[in-house]
């Protein structure tokens, strides 16, 4: 069956998000055809969307490498989504609706049945899951420009990545701190909401970088 563009970009961008392609890995259109059987038309429209979203660089010359963060890069991303998606849960406690509460609701429950059925596609559905809850926040918080600034932040970095390398243990406690959020939320309690997702993104930060460079 052939893969549309789309369906090549988000396969290759699993792989580098799971560390099939790690650090620093060549990929060459011809080497992407052939793993993935398939033109080098969505092949080159994947390798630019991801170069766009900075998980790859383009060298002149040489070709694609999957990008090479450094902890420092990786803190400083995580720093920023502290600060400014905590601002955001604070501003939706304030001004959330009726309806997005029960769509908030409606993605912490399907966060727990994808980490309960465990598919072979789970870590990533968790991922997609994890990025609806978090810009559900964000929207609710009716600040134009600090949704844009918090989503350009996330999907530009390869902290995207983070549920393939959750444990089972940080992946409940990521679907606890996402149900206590909703609850702060909820209620209209905009400190709580702010600091539960402060410390949601910092206990994130903690394990990501735990696993992303262990030895």
């Amino acid at each position: 069956m052939a893969r549309t563009s789309s369906a090549v970009y988000e396969l290759v961008r699993s792989r580098i998000m799971a560390g099939h392609y790690g650090p620093g890995t060549h990929l060459t259109e011809g080497q992407l055809c052939e793993e993935l059987d398939v033109s080098r038309t969505p092949v080159r429209s994947a390798l630019r969307r991801l170069s766009d979203e900075g998980l790859i660089q383009t060298e002149p010359n040489r070709g694609a490498f999957v990008a090479q963060w450094t902890q420092s890069d990786i803190d400083e991303v995580f720093d920023l989504r502290c600060v400014l998606e905590a601002r955001g849960a604070s501003l939706a406690a304030q001004r959330r609706s009726s309806d997005e509460c029960a769509d908030l609701r409606k993605s912490v429950k399907e966060m727990s049945r994808i980490a309960e059925v465990k598919s072979t596609t789970y870590k990533d559905d968790l991922h997609h899951n994890n990025r609806e809850f978090h810009l559900l926040i964000l929207s609710a918080a009716r600040s134009p420009r600090l949704y844009k600034i918090a989503e350009q932040l996330a999907d530009t970095s390869v902290t995207q990545g983070t549920f393939f390398y959750y444990t089972d243990a940080d992946i409940a406690r990521s679907i606890q701190f996402h149900t206590d959020i909703v609850d702060a939320i909820e209620q209209h309690n905009s400190s709580v909401a702010e600091s539960l997702m402060s410390a949601h993104i910092g206990v994130a930060h903690v394990a990501f970088v735990a696993e992303r460079f262990r030895e």
